[in-house]
């Protein structure tokens, strides 16, 4: 048996002088090859010596012999012989002088408009011979789209092609051999593959050669196997704007999520293809692809007629804004204000002598507290919390006799941190809210030190709203209370390298309020995020980061307002 280190170029395998390496891959090398007998120049292939081990690996070798031998299309390369020589497994294939699609865009980055449309249509009519056979490619992208001299294409490696009618596990495996950035999303979850996989396949195909980069990208495989199965391509359109609609309506349906919204046949993509071939010649030149200039884009029909109608409502938006605030002023507004100077008078009157006139700290405490006006009462729901609360409140600041009892702020207030929701991913929503607290300098405090909150939380004895945490917390323990929930919302199985990993979805909120008032110190935040079990602490800790990050600093700014 020769050793697979002894084969190279000068080598001869039955028959074949191996001339030239030309590709390299996970099952194989691929040769330029001299065929003695007949003074022809092939290309063969030879399987790598280390699967040998695994039977598996040598059957799918052999299938993608039988299944390139048994289709017999101008676009699709065609088979030579197969055979096994001095241990070596190898078929031959017809050579094809030229380069393969993917080398041609890592040095062009992008291709005209026609030369892709004509690239399409070649592969619709290899797939719709692959298809009429039974054949599903399952692995069609760039690099196994080869294009000869004459610009014609050729579709290869139908390494883990199947026929649809085999049961066999050999076509149950193997759903992904390199970057998978080409797949579908049936592909993705592991679900039944057709020949409208393959469709999509190549409308990501067409879509990589007029925008220059492919639909889908990750920073991993497992990445990019997420994104397919759970997010949507942005449209062909907002990437390469120059774009004609019938083609970007081409594209879109090659790649719709929903498998029964896709072109169903080869055949259809190919009459769709030629159409948009046809009525480009008839009635625009072809695009280069990329963005036009935008000052040379004229406005669309109707767009002058479409602004004087936003001017007219816009001058009717500004009257009735002008006349909402005349009626706020004269019948609510100032209604509301008497009622602030009434309360102030009958209940705070005393410390307000102690103190004198009404100082510029006050006033600003008055014009703060304006922002209160519309926000929930949590001990009432429905009820408006209007600006004389957070007054009512902030009135026991004031040095009297009758405050003495009253803890000073302090300069840096505790934040007392309270996750709800699903307990398994509770304490990653703490850990970097926690972070995200501290970077901003702020005392961040955990249920923990609050054991009667703690034992409530434990036995559901107690709603987690702001009201009943107050009431809970003993007095002076924190200044601010962040409440947080995280919930599972779905999970679904990626397929991925012949492994399965079982993705979950998750939502989390987080909102920040006055632990005496109730009044919210800080933007909400909230967001999604996706993970397995090999990304999920890195995945909470980017969205939480993303979403909370302002948090922190807007705590920060409200108390230090507070203590002026």
């Amino acid at each position: 048996m020769v050793s697979e280190d002894s084969v190279g170029v000068g080598s001869v395998i039955d028959g074949f002088k191996l001339e030239k390496e030309i590709g390299r891959g996970g099952m194989g090398v691929v040769y330029k090859a001299h065929e003695l007998s007949l003074n022809r120049k092939v290309a063969l292939k030879i399987l790598s010596q280390r699967l040998y081990s695994d039977k598996e690996f040598i059957e799918r070798f052999k299938r993608e012999a039988q299944v390139i031998a048994a289709l017999n299309h101008s676009n699709i390369v065609s088979i030579l012989s197969y055979g096994k020589e001095q241990g070596l497994h190898y078929f031959a294939m017809e050579y094809i002088s030229g380069k393969d699609l993917g080398q041609i865009l890592k040095e062009k980055g992008s291709i005209v408009l026609a030369e892709a449309l004509s690239i399409t249509s070649q592969v619709a009519s290899a797939l719709a011979e692959a298809g009429s056979r039974g054949v599903v490619h399952r692995d069609l992208k760039p690099s196994n789209i080869m294009l000869d001299d004459m610009g014609r294409a050729k579709v290869t490696d139908f390494g883990v092609a199947h026929f649809q009618d085999s049961g066999t596990k050999l076509t149950q495996t193997g759903l992904f051999l390199g970057t998978p950035e080409y797949a579908s999303p049936e592909q993705a979850t592991g679900r039944p593959l057709d020949v409208r996989s393959d469709i999509y396949a190549l409308g990501a195909v067409l879509y990589r050669m007029l925008s220059g980069r492919p639909p889908i990208t990750g920073e991993s495989p497992l990445a990019v196997v997420t994104k397919i199965a759970t997010e949507t391509v942005t449209p062909i359109g907002q990437v390469n704007t120059a774009l004609p609609r019938p083609v970007c309506d081409l594209i879109d349906k090659m790649m719709a999520k929903d498998i029964s919204e896709r072109f169903q046949t080869p055949h259809e993509v190919l009459n769709a293809v030629n159409e948009c071939i046809d009525s480009m010649e008839r009635d625009v030149p072809l695009a280069k692809g990329g963005p036009p200039d935008a000052g040379s884009v004229p406005p669309p029909v109707g767009v002058h007629r479409r602004a004087r109608a936003r001017l007219w409502g816009g001058i009717a938006g500004i009257v009735m804004a002008v006349l909402l605030i005349v009626w706020l002023v004269e019948g609510g507004f100032l209604k509301k204000k008497s009622d602030t100077d009434y309360s102030i008078s009958e209940e705070s009157s005393r410390e307000l002598d102690t103190e004198g006139p009404v100082s510029e700290k006050a006033e600003h405490r008055l014009s703060a507290s304006v922002s209160a006006v519309g926000t929930v009462n949590e001990e009432e729901p429905g009820k408006k919390a209007y600006d004389t609360e957070p007054i009512i409140a902030e009135k026991h600041v004031i040095k009297t006799s009758s405050a003495k009892e009253v803890l000073p702020l302090p300069k840096i207030p505790t934040v007392l941190m309270v996750v709800s929701g699903d307990q398994s991913m509770a304490p990653l929503v703490r850990t970097h809210l926690e972070s995200v607290l501290q970077q901003s300098g702020l005392r961040v405090a955990s249920v923990s030190e609050v054991p009667v909150l703690r034992r409530k939380m434990q036995f559901g004895e107690t709603p987690i709203t702001w009201h009943s945490v107050k009431q809970i917390v003993p007095k002076g323990k924190a200044q601010i209370l962040l409440l947080a929930e995280v919930q599972k919302t779905g999970s679904m199985n990626l397929t991925y390298y012949g492994r399965t990993q079982e993705m979950t979805t998750a939502t989390f909120s987080a909102r920040a309020v006055d632990m005496a008032t109730g009044i919210s110190v800080a933007t909400p935040a909230s967001g999604s995020v996706k993970f397995t079990s090999l990304n999920m602490e890195k995945n909470f800790r980017e969205i939480i980061t993303s979403a909370a990050g302002s948090m922190g600093p807007e705590m920060k700014g409200y108390w230090e307002e507070k203590l002026k």
